[in-house]
Order: C-alpha cells, then structure tokens, then sequence
C-alpha cells in the first residue's frame, strides 16, 4: 500500500487566486477541480523561452500571495514538472504560469463595461482601454477578499453620491 500523499503546497498571486475561485463558481466545480481542469486543458500550450521569460518579467515573484493545497494527479504531477525542468523554473511558477495564461485569455475574451453617472455600456475589450496605473489598481482590488472589496465599493458609492 503506497502512503497517501498530501496536497501540493501552491503559492497563487492574489488576483489569480480570487480569479480561479470565480471561475470554479461559475462552472459548479471545486477550486481543486478548477484548478486542475485549466491545468489539463493548458499542457496542448507550448511555452517557448521567450515567453517563460516575458512571464518572469511581467509576473515577479510577489509577497501579495494566497497559499493553496493542491492535490495533483501523479500523471499530471510528472508532466507539469517536465516542463518545469525544461524551462528551468519551480514547479510553483510553472503552475502559476499555466494558470496566468489561461487568465489572461479569460481577460482579453470577457467584456469590459464603460461607466457614467447614470449610464452602463458593455463595450468589447477591444474599444476598452485604461493606463498601466488603472490596470495596476484594478489588479489590486482584485486581490482583496470580498469584504474589503465591499468597503471600497461603499467608500467609492459614497463619494459619488457626493458629487
């Protein structure tokens, strides 16, 4: 009898982490499920050096991080470390790459909303665009839990109802 293995200890950024929570709510799944069905779909996607490299340089290392126990299938455990061997990264990064990707074809797919005061557009995210400081605030609300989420959308309903 082989001893039961126990969850592999996963280091997810924030925002990923909220984003596959998100996800595994909208399919009926588990995290884990999530997780692990984004996995299996990423390995037909070959990451060439130049893009392990873009990854690194876009995605450094972060303290803004959520642990996540994630039992991997021994099959998929060997595969995903292969190529983290070959693209001489940890098999953490690995992990958070493959899962970065498939957010990051979920955020140029999904539509974004232009906002006024008493009017809303969904708009493709083609003709929706904001600066790197925008992109860098929305990246940070999105890794707040929910009930800090829920304060600063106050805060900021408060604020425009002042105006």
């Amino acid at each position: 009898m082989s001893a039961r293995k126990g969850p592999f200890g996963l280091r997810l950024p924030a925002e990923l982490m909220s984003w596959l929570r998100y996800e595994a709510t909208q399919h009926n799944r588990s995290t884990t499920s999530e997780a692990l069905f984004l996995l299996q779909k990423s390995l037909a996607h070959r990451f060439d050096k130049t893009a392990v490299r873009e990854f690194l340089k876009k995605c450094p290392t972060s303290t803004n991080t959520e642990a996540f126990g994630l039992r991997i299938p021994d099959d998929l455990k060997i595969l995903l470390r292969d190529f983290s061997q070959q693209h001489e990264i940890s098999l953490n990064l690995e992990i958070v790459m493959r899962l970065s990707h498939s957010y990051d074809k979920y955020r140029r797919h999904s539509a974004a909303a232009k906002i006024s005061h008493n009017d809303y557009r969904s708009t493709s995210a083609k003709e929706f665009t904001i600066t790197d400081s925008e992109q860098r605030l929305l990246d940070l609300f999105r890794g707040l839990n929910e009930a800090n989420k829920k304060v600063i959308l106050t805060l900021i309903n408060n604020l425009a109802d002042n105006d």
